[in-house]
């Protein structure tokens, strides 16, 4: 009995070293995991530091360099590769571009889309907001020049750009009243979906929410660039082997998203952040302010002083004075209110009603006719730009207050309740209707184009050929370098040349003190192609010009967008019809900054848009992008792919 009891007890005192071998291993194994676990969250936190790092890099150089293109655009010995820790490296070595090897370092790259390469180069830089297309702002024109020019028009291609530029402008317009003929891109679309969901009818907050409008997929939006990198990468011409979809026809297809915005906007200040002068203030205060522009030169003070109270042309001997604009009603179907000046017409410039020098004496101009069968004109002028069909005013609601920056307007179509402004143009907070919020006699036209359907072009003035009766519009600061008309064949020549123009862009404006923000204006030193044919009124060859002369001319000449005529892109009537829409430099910049460690494959990846007020960077939008991977050449091994190495 005594042999059986030990011949049993062996077997259970090695199950039991067993249990604990598997136990111990166990343990092992879990700790070994959290290390690592632990070492991964490390290098992850390291990354992501880097990648802030990136962002407060770019945010103080644009302190000083904002306004100097050449110093963030593309720039990869300030950009690329830059170190911020190295395990035993000296701290001096932070924030160089120096190079160790076998040892840990954390570095950051600041790395966007090179829009005249997609293939092989990436750019090391930032993004400026205005070089792109303002979906909130960009007219029913420019929206479908700009749809057509990237989605194009095709016979393998079954998109409608018109389709999408109706959808796109119903979601963000106020009213409920479908804009296309086929009458499904407004809230009874969206209702009848299988997931429903209310159409927005207000601005767009992201991009991105372009994917809820009707018509716009991820491949309209993205094109074959989802992971947003601007190159070809090899799953992207691969056909239908892998995601995303693509034509495998060697040329990278970046969609929508890259040309478009939400966020820009420009200060209606000088290069020196100072207001700009108002060409249509009050003829005492014109003076005086002009006077510092032109100091000696009172030709020149005399002469814009009356321009801008006559306008560049002028009723001969015997006419009449001009009187103010009133509103002009719309034609039958249009459903658009003009504003203070109506949309199509050319009369001739003068103060606005009201003000000093609006007629002989200082008196008060007579008013125009009210058409007949209309009602009665409003005494404050509405907002100027273009409303839907349904926003035919019978009058305008509240006016924008301290506690409703942009008031109300009434809207036949709702029952007559405020309603939020829909397809117009930014208001100014300042609700008096002391001048027009747009350049005086500029062509906009009700259906958003020229000579488009709904709308009238310009008349009056010698190119209506009238004999020179009425005013060629003041379309902005470049318009003072024509003639002063002073009768029906006299004409004053401008003392002033096309080298004063960087000074006229910089220092005057058509724009009243009130618009303090003017956005959607096109960053001319940066836009991309695809953006500068938005504008409407430049051809391929001067487009190519642009795109050529702007990358060989000083942040000085960049300063203003006068370099277009001084340095023979366009020509000053061109250039007339466009410098509105046209700004030269950045306020709000987008940020893709990858933080990654050369030891590791792990890349943090953070896309931050900063807005600079006066020398501080605000971050108005920040953003995590590591899941779509860091696409980019920015290890070491991958230095040819930086131009010139």
């Amino acid at each position: 009995m005594a042999r059986r009891a030990r011949a049993v007890i062996l077997p259970v005192v090695l199950f039991v070293l067993l249990l604990l071998g598997l136990l111990g291993a166990m343990f092992s194994f879990r700790i070994h995991a959290d290390v690592s676990a632990t070492r991964v969250m490390g290098d992850r936190l390291q990354t992501r530091l880097a990648a802030e790092a990136g962002v407060e890099a770019v945010k103080l150089l644009l302190r000083t360099a904002r306004f100097d293109r050449t110093q963030w655009y593309n720039n990869p010995v300030a950009f690329h590769r830059i170190l911020v820790w190295a395990y035993g490296a000296d701290r001096s070595t932070a924030g160089t571009n120096e190079e160790f090897k076998d040892t840990k370092a954390f570095r950051f790259s600041i790395v966007a889309d090179d829009p005249t390469d997609d293939e092989r180069y990436i750019r090391f830089g930032i993004t400026d907001e205005a070089s792109k297309l303002n979906l909130n702002t960009a007219t029913d024109s420019q929206l479908l020049k700009f749809v057509e020019t990237v989605v194009g028009q095709g016979e393998d291609n079954d998109l409608n750009p018109r389709a999408i530029v109706d959808a796109i402008i119903d979601w963000r317009d106020a009213d409920s009243k479908p804009t296309g003929e086929a009458g499904d891109t407004e809230e009874a679309y969206y209702r009848a979906l299988d997931k429903p969901y209310r159409v927005k009818n207000g601005p767009f907050s992201t991009v991105e929410e372009l994917l809820l409008v009707k018509g716009i997929t991820g491949q309209v939006l993205f094109g074959e660039d989802f992971d947003r990198n601007g190159l070809l990468t090899p799953n992207e011409d691969d056909g239908d082997k892998s995601f995303p979809p693509d034509n495998q026809d060697g040329i990278l297809n970046r969609g929508l998203f890259p040309y478009l915005t939400v966020m820009s906007y420009d200060n209606n200040t000088s290069n020196d952040n100072r207001p700009r002068v108002f060409l249509f203030s009050d003829e005492a205060t014109l003076k005086k302010e002009l006077e510092p522009v032109f100091p000696d030169e009172p030709d020149i003070v005399n002469f814009i002083v009356a321009v801008t109270r006559t306008g560049p042309g002028v009723p001969g001997p015997g006419g009449k004075p001009p009187g103010p604009q009133q509103p002009k009603q719309p034609k039958t179907g249009t459903g658009v209110t003009p504003g203070p000046q109506e949309p199509g017409a050319n009369p001739p410039v003068q103060p606005p009603p009201g003000t000093p020098g609006g007629g002989k004496g200082g008196k008060k101009p007579p008013t125009a006719p009210v058409p007949s069968g209309g009602p009665t004109p409003p005494k404050i002028p509405p907002p100027v730009g273009k409303q839907t069909n349904s926003m035919k005013q019978k009058n305008l609601g509240s006016p924008p207050s301290p506690g409703n920056p942009r008031g109300s307007v009434v809207d036949e179509g709702k029952g007559g309740k405020p309603q939020p402004p829909g397809r117009t143009d930014p208001v100014p907070s300042d609700p008096t209707p002391a001048a027009p919020t747009t350049p005086v006699g500029s062509e906009v036209v009700p259906g958003g184009e020229e000579g488009g359907e709904g709308g009238e072009k310009p008349t009056g003035g010698a190119e209506s050929g009238d004999g020179g009766t009425a005013a060629t519009p003041i379309r902005s600061p470049a318009s003072l370098l024509r003639p002063r008309k002073v009768g029906t064949a006299q004409e004053e020549p401008s003392p002033l040349t096309v080298d004063r123009l960087p000074l006229l862009m910089d220092q005057l404006s058509t724009r009243r003190p009130a618009e303090r923000r003017i956005p959607g204006l096109i960053n001319v030193n940066t836009a991309p192609r695809q953006v500068l044919e938005c504008l409407g009124e430049l051809n391929g060859e001067q487009i190519q010009s642009i795109l050529a002369l702007r990358e060989t001319l000083d942040a000085e000449t960049l300063s203003t967008p006068a370099w277009l005529v001084t340095a023979g892109a366009v020509d000053v009537e061109t250039f007339d019809k466009i410098a509105t829409n046209l700004t030269s430099r950045g306020q709000q910049f987008s940020i893709e900054s990858l933080g990654y460690g050369d030891h590791i494959g792990m890349v943090t990846r953070l896309q931050v848009v900063v807005d600079m007020v006066g020398p501080i960077a605000q971050t108005i939008y920040y953003r995590d992008l590591s899941y779509l991977g860091g696409s980019y050449p920015i290890r070491e091994e991958d230095k040819e792919q930086v131009r010139g190495r």
